[in-house]
């Protein structure tokens, strides 16, 4: 009987192993929905680490979980590792590629679990709204025993899958609706550059804004050539709050050196240092109020926090550039990464 039994066990192994070098070595499972939000908002949301417990399906499986984000902070580079509980286990997660709006693709690491794993989003406009198609596609090599869990991956991950587009849906389509497309943005460190300045209300539109700051700039001027200062940068806008329908506003020019003695209005200051994200704006100053609206939804799905006031600097020169031409950088300073 024993003898027997061995014979059996034996040949249920050979057989495990026969029907295992059989089976597909690759697995690829996918699920799509619908957000209503533009595809430039979905993305950001998706294109780094900083969101992903907002809406992942696994977020809540182990409350004392630790993650830690490393490397860039949004695209190529970005990486999230994570250890739990033995649910949970123990990962990581970095941005291989990045091609906004459209594609991001991830690679995956289980701890020692053999194969090569990675998740895809492919964004797609759909009416008003964005198509995501999350998937996710493993290669197990020689590994039986991920062969075998291959012919599972639709049925486990399939509704997980299901569960964390349905929470990314609900959690994007809450965040605002601006559709920042059209601007670039990137993460800076500014330096404390020493301005000279004055502090000018306004009404809350364009063509009374470039009126005070035009009239602002030119007592700027007066007093650099005074104080013998020298411009070392484009003008520069500090908004530094909105009230009863008017704008203050700092109206400031970057200058070689400290020192200048202030007079009536006028004062020297410093830009504010440290890290922001920065957006070029193409086009005329008109569309400058909807591309600050824009930066600030950018903010909210990227998931970054202001730390400052919003300001704006005027590289082109309007007076020899067509409007359409016309670049802004807009900055936007925000909390340092802990």
């Amino acid at each position: 009987m024993i003898k027997k039994l061995a014979i059996a066990l034996a040949g249920l192994a050979g057989l495990v192993v026969v029907v295992g070098l059989l089976l597909p070595k690759t697995a690829h499972v996918e699920r799509a929905v619908v957000i209503n939000a533009p595809q430039a908002t979905v993305f950001t949301v998706l294109n780094g680490f900083r969101q992903f417990d907002q809406w992942s399906p696994w977020a809540d499986i182990d409350p004392g979980a630790k993650t830690t984000i490393e490397g860039a902070e949004f695209g190529v580079g970005a990486k999230m590792s994570w250890s739990g509980n033995a649910e949970v286990g123990s990962g990581s997660q970095e941005i291989l590629e990045s091609t906004p709006y459209t594609h991001i693709k991830v690679r995956l690491g289980f701890g020692d679990f053999p194969g090569a794993f990675f998740a895809t989003y492919a964004l797609q406009a759909q009416d008003a709204g964005t198509q995501v198609t999350w998937a996710f596609d493993a290669d197990y090599g020689g590994s039986l025993t991920g062969r075998y869990f291959g012919l599972l991956s639709d049925r486990m991950l399939g509704p997980d899958y299901e569960k964390g587009l349905a929470r990314l849906k609900a959690f994007v389509e809450k965040l605002p609706k601006g559709d920042f497309s059209a601007l670039k943005f990137e993460p800076v460190e500014t330096a404390a550059a020493p301005v000279v300045l004055m502090s000018v209300r306004s009404a809350d539109n364009p063509s009374a804004i470039g009126v005070a700051l035009g009239v602002a700039y030119g007592r700027l001027s007066g007093y650099m050539n005074t104080e013998g200062l020298k411009q070392a940068a484009p003008p520069v806008a500090i908004y530094r709050g909105n009230g009863g329908g008017t704008l203050a506003i700092d109206a400031a020019i970057p200058v070689d050196r400290d020192g200048g003695t202030p007079v009536n209005a006028v004062r020297m200051g410093h830009l504010q240092a440290g890290p922001a994200v920065r957006a070029e704006y193409r086009g005329a100053y008109a569309g400058l109020a909807a591309a600050r609206g824009q930066m600030l939804a950018y903010l909210a799905a990227a998931g970054l926090e202001a730390d400052g006031p919003i300001w704006e600097q005027y590289v082109s020169d309007p007076a020899h550039t067509p409007e359409p031409q016309l670049i802004t950088h807009i900055y936007m300073p925000i909390k340092r990464s802990s």
